[in-house]
């Protein structure tokens, strides 16, 4: 090798030798630069060492390993068309769901500068979203106190609510939830106010959404149902207001085998909820919330009353 040659190999070599990082004996020796690196191998593993200030000597530490980065969720994608037809019937498909039809009626006083309510109204089993729609003439109250309603039909005409009465499988909280988001993204909703009411396997089905979607959902009305969901596990308490007629014969005031009466319905969801009885019908909740039962003597399976009574409920307990 010539002269020159050697010269070449031994600039390589120091080349390569000053833009590696330099091999430190051990963590805790003297360094000369605050935020220099290094490696140290002991036993045969290499550790990444920083350049510390530690009281008034710079010191070298073992680099704090990077933490893995939380998973970003992954919002749903929806897709929510209009009938050509009828421009209160839409379509929705939630994640690629196959698509659910549901009507949705805003108030004519609706305007883009004021946030208002938002209801998703369930029928009862054997039910569709136009009859329940029709037979509540909810239509009526949403119109004189400005909120908007969306009435989806249930799959088979009805609601996995758990222990009854779809069973199918079928994803209703994902249903109800994309409802939520897409109305939402068109509407300027008021989302302490987000509500869900229910008659029959529809109440049923409330209950489940409030154990599952609390985050979005701030109250259910239950309108002689029962507590039907196999698992609850809200993340905020909701509000619940439930009535239930002594003289129901479809789903007994002293419970079912689709779930227990209303009290004691009411009871379990507060338990769920974090929250506290005030007396034998009321719990105070979490986040100003709140849950009362109703029990109306005489009554069966169905009233016209109640809705406009729970609609005034739900306006007197947003969520704080």
């Amino acid at each position: 090798m010539t002269r020159v040659s050697r010269i070449a190999a031994l600039a390589s070599i120091l080349i390569v030798t000053l833009s590696s990082p330099a091999l430190a004996a051990s963590a805790g020796q003297s360094c000369k630069s605050v935020g220099t690196t290094s490696t140290s191998l002991v036993k045969g593993k290499k550790t990444s060492l920083v350049c510390t200030k530690v009281g008034k000597s710079l010191k070298w530490k073992a680099a704090a390993a990077a933490l893995p980065s939380a998973p970003v969720p992954v919002a749903p994608k929806i897709t929510d068309e209009v009938s050509a037809s009828d421009a209160t019937l839409h379509s929705i498909s939630v994640s690629g769901s196959s698509k659910r039809t549901y009507i949705l009626h805003v108030p004519p006083t609706y305007s883009t500068a004021t946030t208002v309510p938002l209801m998703i109204a369930l029928h009862g089993r054997t039910w569709t979203a136009s009859s329940f729609r029709e037979l509540s003439q909810l239509d009526q109250v949403a119109d004189s106190k400005n909120f908007i309603i969306a009435y989806p039909d249930g799959e088979g005409t009805m609601w996995n609510a758990g222990n009854c009465c779809s069973t199918i499988g079928t994803d209703d909280v994902t249903l109800i939830s994309g409802m939520i988001d897409s109305i939402t993204s068109k509407y300027n909703i008021d989302k302490t106010r987000v509500w869900v009411l229910g008659w029959s396997n529809g109440a049923m089905m409330a209950y489940r959404a409030a154990c599952e979607i609390s985050e979005k959902v701030t109250a259910i009305a239950v309108g002689a149902g029962t507590f039907a969901a196999n698992s609850c596990k809200p993340t905020k308490a909701v509000s619940v207001i439930q009535i239930h007629g002594t003289a129901d014969q479809t789903l007994s005031i002293d419970g079912t085998i689709w779930g227990p009466s209303p009290l004691t319905s009411a009871a379990k969801y507060a338990g769920y909820a974090g929250c506290s009885a005030a007396s034998s019908s009321t719990w105070t909740c979490p986040n100003g919330s709140q849950i009362q039962v109703k029990i109306e003597d005489g009554v069966g399976h169905y009233a016209q009353t109640w809705w406009a009574e729970m609609t005034d409920y739900l306006f007197a307990h947003p969520r704080s």
